[in-house]
């Protein structure tokens, strides 16, 4: 029986480098639902009963429990995109729910109109942000790094960075922490997790040994043991496939 009505909606052409995706979740059910939600790297700003909140960057799993009939549309971030726009150091923001306004006034009542049909509310957040990215000189480097850590499924090393961007260690960690919230190896390890954790959830029949080699895990066992921390749930939990696999 389904339980979740789960909607995912790509931004615009001219957004798909700041905006991961828009997405909604409502329980349909007659009981409280606990939904997992692991780390991606990225940054949301959820209307959540008829409130704004800006969540920071996961650090781990957490369990979201939703009550009946209880609704939350979300716009999810690519990494480093709201720290930058906002101009916000987020290093201190990791795992953090916090009220827009009190990060943002100006955005929040940007974002503060009422639209019930999804579709429609989408249109209206694409034009929003297309005129505000449009304006703004985001840091290369940090842009860069971001796409070379995801091309390669986090599976570096700091020194792959180091050279890749022609930058010291010291100044890697201030600007993955200062932007993305995470040190750089931390990113790392959180992106190799979430693209290994997205082909299993999608085909987790798939031998599991074949697939921690390649994603530079030593062996089966490392990858149990990265997926638990990351995740406290197996691949192959119903709970996760009703939520990811979309």
């Amino acid at each position: 029986m389904k339980i979740l009505d789960i909607n995912k909606y790509a931004p615009s052409a001219n957004l798909k480098d700041y905006i991961d995706a828009y997405w909604s979740i409502k329980n349909i059910s007659n009981d409280d639902v606990n939904i997992p939600v692991v780390p991606d790297g990225c940054m949301d700003i959820i209307y959540q009963d008829n409130q704004l909140f800006f969540i920071g960057a996961m650090s781990e799993a957490i369990i979201v429990s939703a009550k009946p009939s209880e609704y939350t549309f979300g716009i999810r971030f690519k990494p480093s995109i709201l720290a930058q726009f906002l101009d916000i150091n987020v290093s201190n923001l990791t795992d953090k729910k916090l009220l827009l306004k009190d990060i943002s006034t100006e955005l929040f009542k940007l974002l503060s109109f009422q639209e019930k049909d999804e579709n429609k509310k989408v249109k209206r957040l694409n034009i929003i942000f297309e005129n505000i990215f449009k304006n703004i000189n985001f840091n290369s480097t940090v842009v860069k790094a971001v796409k070379y850590v995801n091309l390669n499924k986090g599976n570096i090393q700091i020194k792959d960075l180091e050279k890749e961007l022609k930058l010291s260690s010291r100044q890697i960690e201030r600007l993955f922490q200062n932007y993305i919230g995470y040190s750089p190896k931390k990113f790392c390890n959180i992106i190799r997790f979430f693209s290994l954790f997205k082909e299993l959830i999608k085909s987790y029949k798939n031998n599991l040994s074949h697939k921690a080699y390649d994603y530079g895990y030593c062996d089966q066992a490392h990858l149990n043991k990265e997926f638990k921390k990351f995740s406290n749930f197996t691949p192959t939990d119903e709970i996760m496939s009703v939520f990811y696999n979309t």
